[in-house]
């Protein structure tokens, strides 16, 4: 019996040491597409911030013909679309902080 256990514990062990390998695989991009005119870009682009899924940041642009494009977050385009990202997510937490307040005031 001591056998079987020291067994089980080997095989829980040992799958336990394989699972954050694995969790680190799951990024959605794996190539970048090399240029994109921003006038085929049909949707707000998708970021994606590094986690402990990826440890990369990764933007996806969907293109008019329903393609889903990665963009290099270190191309020109890449930059420009984290850019404005950022620009807007502050303006939006402004303007959310502003309607809250106004909200409760009522």
């Amino acid at each position: 019996m001591n056998s079987v256990t020291a067994f089980v514990a080997c095989l829980l062990i040992l799958g336990a040491q394989g699972q954050p390998a694995s969790k680190s695989n799951k990024c959605k991009c794996y190539s970048y597409i090399g240029r994109i005119s921003p006038k085929l870009i049909k949707t707000e682009p998708v970021i994606h911030y590094p986690s402990i899924f990826c440890p990369h940041t990764e933007i996806i642009v969907t293109t008019k013909a329903d393609m889903k494009k990665c963009v290099n977050p270190e191309s020109p385009l890449g930059r420009h679309i984290l850019k404005n990202h950022n620009k807007q997510g502050k303006k939006g937490a402004v303007s959310t902080t502003t309607a809250g307040q106004s909200t409760a005031a009522i």
